[in-house]
């Protein structure tokens, strides 16, 4: 078990002139959950409660309608398991922001898969407000939005397995400035770490390292049938734990890659996502449904006539033509050049089985890639490496 020194050892390795470390936090899962958190907004580098704020004031504070169906959703749902709403309650407590915006803000990457691609491309509340039921359409205003994420996991030249991760949210100025990194520790020791975001008690980019150690990326994944919304929302109201919860406790409890690949692939999930596991020689995407997996790519294995020393995902289940990718106008070349397009073009140009950490770092800051990008990461378990930063410069030039 690596002790906190080597994380911020490790944090400092492949450093790069486009990138910026992040701000690191211990949340020590010994504490009561309603104080794991208490330390967080005092973090000398960030401006975390002025810009949560900054979030609630520009979004929800003076918009009415959105509130009542957020705060509604959350009502209906009611509160979480008593671990995560004790979390919740004490970042409500300490923020001051009301109680219900942070436990609506808790069902993020579900609410997300309602805002296909079309949607973004022409910023129209009446256009997303058509596949929404009249009750659920003010919902077309909620600020975050994607589609958002690429994932890579690649054997490299060295014969170990690497992942490569960006993770694009919008509006950039707020999610931007959300972002840190977080060591999760029981006994003193670190059990896991995480890419977080300030005011969410979830995973997005998780990593559990040792032996048989594993990460964890998670995606937004568009329902791919009809229906799909209103599935997701049964399963929100039925009080499933969300996604990103079941995420987190199986890297808490679980230490071994194949056993949380299970896992991974058998819990129930309250909305369609991928989760892009990387191991010790090992790798896979899932796709999942809320009860069942959808899809597997697994590493080494032919995935659609593409090389066999790398897998992809972006947002879109491209092995089946899902065209929505084509209108996904968040990467540098705009709708009609889909990122996972520009990532396999940049990797197809090196050596099979020859691709390094550098090319995957190339890969993830394409031009055709590169999105509203607020978080990266190189992870490879087998090597300990857990190279996570910010770009300096985010899209449409605003800083951090």
């Amino acid at each position: 078990m690596r002790c906190l020194l080597t994380l911020l050892t490790l944090l400092t390795l492949f450093s790069s002139s486009t990138a910026k470390d992040l701000e690191t936090y211990e949340i020590n899962l010994d504490l009561d959950p309603s104080v794991r958190y208490a330390g967080l907004f005092d973090l000398p580098n960030t401006n975390f409660n002025e810009t949560v704020w900054k979030f609630y004031n520009d979004y929800f504070a003076n918009d009415a309608l959105l509130t009542d169906v957020l705060y509604g959703i959350a009502h209906k749902r009611g509160f979480e398991n008593e671990e995560q709403q004790a979390e919740i309650q004490g970042l409500s407590d300490m923020s001051k922001l009301p109680l219900p915006f942070v436990q609506g803000i808790q069902m993020l990457y579900e609410l997300q898969t309602i805002m296909v691609p079309i949607v973004n491309f022409t910023k129209s509340a009446e256009e997303a407000s058509k596949i929404l039921p009249e009750e659920y359409k003010a919902l077309s205003r909620i600020p975050w939005r994607g589609p958002g994420c690429t994932g890579i996991i690649a054997r490299a030249s060295d014969n170990t397995v690497y992942h490569a991760r960006n993770l694009d949210f919008s509006p950039v100025d707020i999610m931007g400035n959300l972002v840190y990194n977080a060591v999760f520790t029981k006994n003193g020791e670190e059990i896991f770490r995480s890419q977080m975001v300030a005011g969410y008690t979830m995973v997005i980019t998780g990593a559990r390292f040792g032996d048989d150690g594993y990460a964890i990326e998670r995606n937004t994944r568009y329902a791919d049938h009809k229906g799909g919304f209103e599935e997701m929302m049964k399963n929100l109201f039925s009080g499933r734990n969300l996604n990103g919860w079941s995420l987190r406790k199986i890297l808490e409890e679980t230490d071994n890659y194949d056993d949380a690949v299970e896992q991974i692939e058998s819990v129930e999930y309250t909305s369609t996502e991928y989760a892009i596991v990387s191991g010790v020689q090992k790798g896979r995407i899932i796709s999942r449904n809320p009860d069942n997996v959808a899809h597997l790519q697994i590493l080494d294995q032919p995935n659609y006539k593409e090389r066999s020393d790398y897998i992809i995902i972006t947002n879109f289940d491209y092995f089946w033509g899902d065209v929505r990718e084509w209108f996904d106008p968040t990467g540098g070349n705009g709708m009609f050049h889909p990122r996972r397009i520009a990532a396999q073009k940049y990797l197809n140009n090196t050596v099979e089985g020859e691709i390094t950490y550098d090319d995957l770092w190339g890969a993830i800051n394409d031009k055709g890639v590169f999105a509203d990008t607020i978080f990266q990461a190189i992870i490879n378990v087998e090597r300990g490496v857990w190279d996570v930063s910010q770009p300096d410069v985010l899209p449409e030039g605003q800083h951090m």
